[in-house]
């Protein structure tokens, strides 16, 4: 019989064989044990499905749920159904995490005070590529602040996989992960955010998210992204949700975010040569991007920054048609 747990992993299972023993197990060496793990294999067709089912028959506090296919959002959504923890987390089954992840944030955890706990994570190319913190810095902040921190490019970022959630702030506020959709954690964290009361947001780096997963999504573009992404920052920055809750200083902050995230979409349309393909597409952008326009100096701070300058001097284009200019 398993003990009550405070934290319940939940881990999307889909066609990751490769990749999913590695993930289990970077779990299974935390040095703090209040937690289980909950596999939920979505409607996998190679042997990951046996993979699940070996650990659960070892580990007592491993448990599989077998679905039909639905895709990331579904798997999460049914992970939060089934959770047994006073919190969730969400780990990809192609990434893994630092050993000491648990340990380090036991304490922040077990305080029981917190809706959200938020560190970092490291982009890498295998499991050999070392991810090394800046000196440690933590923030305590109010669900508003975090999602201000998010929009700054502080230490709060967009990902899910990087924070640790209150169960009941999915819930108690009917919030989901939207099912069908690409970037769903886009569409998902600003309302945890406004959700959230008390929030522990730390720059420490525990999660490897690899990027040379060739069935990432982020591998190949196509039109049901882009719409997915446009739709997520419309919907982040026009919500009625979002416009109630922050003051006016708040949403010039949301602003240059949002056109941050419509120049980098519109840097893909043209690095990816699909401007043309899907027109409409781009210029929903640029009509975006026009009517948002924020000054130079505003977006001194921003990952896009330069796209920005050379899309205010219509330039962004004639630059991704000079190879490796990005």
């Amino acid at each position: 019989m398993k003990k009550d747990v405070l934290l319940t992993v939940v881990i999307p299972v889909y066609n990751v064989e490769k990749y999913l023993k590695r993930c289990v197990e970077s779990v299974l060496v935390q040095e703090w044990h209040n937690y289980d793990i909950l596999l939920v294999d979505d409607g996998s067709t190679d042997s990951s499905p046996q993979i699940c089912d070996d650990y659960a028959k070892v580990y007592d506090f491993i448990s599989v749920i077998h679905k039909k296919n639905g895709g990331l959002s579904a798997a999460r959504n049914t992970g939060i159904s089934n959770a047994e923890g006073e919190y969730v987390y969400f780990l990809d089954s192609d990434d893994w995490i630092e050993p000491n992840t648990f340990s380090d944030l036991a304490e922040v955890i077990e305080s029981d005070q917190y809706d959200i706990i938020s560190f970092n994570q490291e982009f890498v190319k295998s499991e050999h590529d070392i991810i090394k913190s800046d000196s440690k810095r933590t923030k305590r902040l109010t669900g508003k602040e975090a999602l201000i921190d998010m929009f700054s490019y502080g230490f709060v970022t967009g990902f899910a996989t990087d924070k640790i959630y209150r169960k009941a702030l999915f819930t108690k506020n009917t919030i989901q992960f939207p099912v069908g959709k690409y970037y769903e954690d886009l569409g998902t964290n600003y309302k945890l955010f406004l959700a959230a009361k008390k929030v522990y947001a730390t720059n420490q780096k525990y999660y490897h998210y690899l990027i040379d997963n060739p069935d990432s999504i982020t591998k190949s573009w196509n039109e049901q992204k882009f719409e997915n992404m446009i739709s997520f920052y419309k919907e982040l920055y026009y919500s009625d949700d979002v416009r109630s809750k922050l003051d006016s200083s708040e949403l010039a902050i949301a602003k240059i975010f949002f056109v941050n995230g419509m120049t980098h979409i519109l840097a893909c349309l043209y690095k990816s040569k699909l401007d043309k393909k899907y027109i409409d597409i781009t210029n929903e952008v640029k009509q975006e991007l026009v009517k948002n326009s924020v000054s130079l100096s505003q977006m001194k701070d921003q990952p896009n920054k330069l796209k920005y300058i050379l899309f205010r001097l219509k330039l962004l284009k004639l630059a991704f048609s000079i190879q490796n200019v990005f």
